[in-house]
């Protein structure tokens, strides 16, 4: 029998939330030029498979990311933010990463599947897969909640912390004609 005498463990790290981890995955990959995306849970891993522009039906690139990966590219990220940077791109890889994990930490799900897919400028699919954590014995009241419903809470919820940074910043709005 192996017992601990005397010395300190390490704390487990905090699991990162599927939003930070989708988003990470995004802004890892936004400098492609990426026509779709599947990104597949295994264990606590995650394989990506990209596919440029232009090219053929054969897969680019996979990529694994590790949580440790993971915590690096957040890390990174919290880094490279600026306050005041503007409002975020409502297309972009990253956030609508963001948003398909937000809806799978929102309802407790697990997630196993992310696909995306730029089909245009202004058209894009995601595809999400997700298991119930829960069993399925158990009954709970359930909560139906659309993809719109969440994008409008998370824009409420921004729009909440921008007005609350934007009443403590205390800068007077001033319009300037550049014509005069």
């Amino acid at each position: 029998m192996e017992t601990n005498h005397g010395t300190v463990s390490e704390a487990a790290p905090v699991k990162m939330r599927y939003a930070s981890i989708l988003r990470c995955i995004g802004q890892s990959l936004e400098a492609m030029d990426l026509k779709s995306i599947e990104v597949k849970t295994h264990g606590d891993d995650f394989i990506v498979q990209t596919w440029n522009r232009g090219t053929s039906m054969a897969m680019d690139v996979e990529k694994h990311y590790s949580p440790e990966d993971l915590r690096k590219l957040d890390a990174e990220g919290r880094k490279k933010r600026k306050p005041f940077a503007g409002p975020p791109s409502l297309l972009s890889l990253s956030l609508i990463l963001r948003f398909a994990g937000n809806y799978i930490d929102r309802i407790g799900g697990r997630l196993l599947r992310v696909s995306w897919q730029d089909q245009s400028d202004k058209i894009q699919s995601v595809t999400v897969q997700w298991e119930a954590v829960q069993p399925a014995r158990e009954t709970k009241e359930s909560h139906t909640s659309t993809v719109e419903e969440l994008c409008l809470h998370i824009y409420k919820q921004r729009k909440k912390i921008n007005l609350a940074s934007e009443r403590q910043a205390h800068r007077p709005f001033v319009s300037v004609d550049r014509n005069s």
